[in-house]
């Protein structure tokens, strides 16, 4: 046997086995790419779930003490996940947390507060636009 024939029959070896490979690889993907998308978006709304009370609770705390109003109710306008590092839920190196805008109006005011939120015990109100603005 040359040395020809056997480098082209380990590479015969190589292009099959890789042609398996490869088409595994891409049907492993194709089936567990959706699964992980899935459990992340799980995974986020879960956690917006869990801190939303608590950033609604800063927020409806902060608007009836800056607007004077005990009885201001509120309601959470928006709200998403943001990553430090590009690294998503419970990735190591980063961390993220709840951003929820917030409207708070009560005695003829209202006011939108950026509202973050780490865990359900760590949430911070700002005045999204500096502004308490009255009722008309």
């Amino acid at each position: 046997m040359k040395i020809s024939d056997k480098f082209n029959g380990v590479n015969d070896q190589v292009q099959t086995q890789f042609g398996i490979s490869h088409s595994i690889r891409t049907g492993l993907a194709a089936l567990v790419l959706p699964m992980i998308i899935s459990a992340c978006a799980t995974t986020e709304s879960k956690f917006l779930a869990q801190n939303a009370p608590s950033a609604q609770n800063t927020a409806l705390t902060r608007g009836r003490f800056e607007l004077n109003c005990p009885q201001a109710s509120g309601s959470v306008l928006t709200q998403k996940v943001s990553y430090i590092n590009g690294i998503g839920m419970g990735g190591s190196g980063g961390y993220e947390w709840a951003e929820y805008k917030i409207g708070v109006r009560g005695c003829g005011k209202n006011v939108i507060y950026e509202t973050i939120c780490r865990d359900q015990d760590n949430c911070s109100a700002f005045v999204e636009n500096g502004m308490i603005i009255q009722d008309q």
